[in-house]
């Protein structure tokens, strides 16, 4: 397995996703770009908590799906599975997003 999906990356998905550059989406959250480049760049884990709430708030996300992300990835970078450990893993946390975010990254997945 070559790469897990960073809660950074999540992030920029997501903004992504909205139809937004990270330009516009740190303009529409009221944050100054070079902030949400820094944050998106460096460590989610090591920003300010308001502005990570800004941008949960902004993407309709709660902070604890990052968290899981971020336990998820630990796991996945730690356990050296199999593809089909990997496969199994991805089905288990698809299954657990609820109706509106399947359908967001059922979107996102087929315009890459």
């Amino acid at each position: 397995m070559d790469s897990i999906l960073t809660r950074e990356d999540y992030i920029k998905s997501l903004i992504k996703s909205h139809g937004y550059n990270l330009k516009e989406f740190a303009n529409q959250i009221n944050m100054p770009y070079t902030t949400l480049l820094s944050i998106l760049n460096g460590s989610i884990g090591g920003a300010a908590v308001d502005n990570v709430l800004k941008i949960c708030y902004a993407l309709h996300i709660k902070i604890e799906d990052l968290d899981q992300l971020a336990n998820g990835a630990k796991v996945l970078q730690t356990a050296q599975e199999t593809d089909a450990d990997v496969d199994a893993f991805l089905i288990k946390l698809i299954s657990e997003l609820s109706i509106e975010k399947r359908i967001a990254l059922k979107i996102l997945l087929t315009n890459m």
